[in-house]
């Protein structure tokens, strides 16, 4: 499919992850993130609609992480991980920046009749009492939403009418302000979603009301919940036949055990020749046996917050960087962006893994400074452009074609990349770059350029030392490597 997705788990309740919750959500997470590339937040921001407690919010976001990245990484190859954009959403200004930039866009009638708003009025919870912050939670979580262009956004059935909200305020924004700055994003609801009931039988799975089943909680917690999972109440007897029908323990076992060993329980729980607790204890040792991976990596990393940490920026540095660049659209198109703009307070460097970049004022002039161990992170490269078009439907992109050599293909998995530069404006052509030599940065996350994305960029310098973006009647130049090695390092 290979398509750019964006998804989000709030850290609610107690934070922890229940089998409701990696069936429902996580699992799809695991297998999208196999072939597409993944935009997967902790949404804490959206927690702050219901939990205004500082430890309790703490403690939730801390578990939530924890509870993911374990999953994810319990069922995940390093490699396959390595794709997925993990990243807190509070890490990444641009979120909140572009909910206040829709608020103006939005109508009010659209907001009010979102589910979110609806239900708690209809818990007789009066209007007034209503926070802001859950009456415009749409907003938000279109801004989650917009600022990566996604193509789908996988949610549940009772999320869907936030993506058809999301695509409303997009297409309004566009039509406003006359720039299609945001692609209108499709929800993905898996058929194969599987929406389980609690270990009630009755109940959607809910830690509020007692009916779950955990994944990571100590062994004996687990097997008394499962101990307590909803069978046949007709079976007075383990000899007496028993039914399959509305049995939780046989419908968890449909998931995480055995087909042909769960196939034989079945017959032989029909025939009355299995005990519920037999049939109980196989489900204990099968989840304990699925889960095996992923709770060996929550121990792994609750005794490491360092990586937990590493992972967490390395993710947002990633966000930011499409982030970013979206904002800045966003701004332009608006009318923010004019000649006393200061550029530079939007810009972040978006190369991997460098984070928390120092501002300092120098003699009234504002510099970005990094640590030359950041800067040893950028990776430069020497690449030979072998195919040059102009971008279709584009005035400004020229596509290049930019090839890296063996040495990269091994560290990579590929040779070439398809690099994306806006300077047809200046008049550079196609023939300005091809079958040429030119430095680029290889480590970028990369950008979706119309239906695209681009994979690094080439250096120039600014044609009269204006701030980059702000370049004056002379052309950006090119800096030429003829004569070095191709895919050849730059130190």
């Amino acid at each position: 499919m290979n398509k750019r997705l964006v998804s989000g788990i709030t850290p609610s309740g107690d934070g922890s992850l229940h089998i409701g919750n990696y069936l429902g959500a996580v699992r799809q997470f695991i297998e999208l993130a196999k072939s597409n590339e993944t935009y997967l937040m902790v949404a804490d921001l959206h927690a702050l609609t219901t939990i205004q407690d500082k430890k309790q919010l703490s403690a939730n976001i801390e578990t939530l992480v924890l509870n993911e990245l374990s999953l994810l990484r319990g069922f995940l190859t390093e490699k396959e991980f390595a794709k997925i954009v993990f990243f807190r959403q509070s890490d990444v200004v641009e979120h909140t920046e572009l909910q206040s930039i829709l608020n103006n866009v939005t109508p009010l009638g659209l907001i009010k009749r979102a589910h979110a708003y609806k239900d708690k009025l209809q818990k007789d919870v009066m209007e007034d009492d209503i926070n802001v912050g859950l009456f415009s939670y749409p907003m938000l979580m279109a801004a989650d939403i917009l600022l990566y262009k996604p193509d789908l956004v996988p949610v549940g059935k009772d999320q869907k009418q936030h993506v058809e909200i999301t695509r409303d305020i997009a297409g309004r924004f566009n039509k406003i302000f006359a720039k299609n700055v945001f692609t209108l994003p499709e929800p993905y609801i898996p058929e194969a979603v599987a929406a389980v009931l609690g270990t009630d039988g009755k109940r959607k799975m809910s830690k509020s009301l007692g009916n779950i089943i955990s994944i990571f909680e100590d062994e004996e917690k687990i097997r008394k919940q499962v101990m307590g999972t909803y069978t046949d109440p007709t079976r007075i007897h383990a000899t007496d036949p028993g039914h399959l029908e509305g049995n939780m323990v046989f419908t968890y076992l449909e998931f995480f055990a055995d087909k042909t060993k769960t196939d034989g329980l079945k017959e032989a729980y029909k025939k009355g020749q299995v005990a519920d607790i037999e049939v109980k204890n196989y489900l204990f040792e099968s989840l304990m046996k699925y889960f095996t991976n992923a709770r060996k990596t929550y121990k792994e990393l609750a005794a490491n917050p360092a990586a937990v940490k590493k992972i967490l920026e390395d993710g947002a540095g990633k966000a930011r960087a499409v982030a970013a660049g979206t904002m800045a659209e966003v701004r332009e198109a608006v009318g923010l962006v004019n000649q006393y703009s200061n550029t530079t307070n939007h810009q972040i460097l978006p190369i991997l893994p460098i984070q928390n970049k120092l501002n300092q004022m120098n003699g009234g002039e504002n510099i970005s400074i990094i640590t030359i161990d950041e800067f040893t992170k950028v990776e430069l490269r020497v690449g030979k452009v072998i195919e040059a078009t102009n971008k279709e439907r584009s005035e400004k992109l020229i596509r290049l074609v930019v090839e890296f050599g063996p040495a990269f293909a091994k560290s990579y998995g590929e040779a070439k990349r398809i690099i994306f530069t806006g300077v047809r404006g200046f008049g550079y052509t196609p023939a300005d770059f091809l079958n040429k030599q030119f430095f680029f940065i290889t480590n970028l996350a990369p950008r979706k350029m119309m239906d695209e994305e681009s994979q690094g960029m080439i250096l120039a310098v600014d044609g009269d030392e204006l701030p980059f973006g702000q370049h004056g009647p002379k052309k950006p130049v090119f800096v030429s490597a003829e004569g070095f090695s191709i895919g050849a390092k730059i130190r």
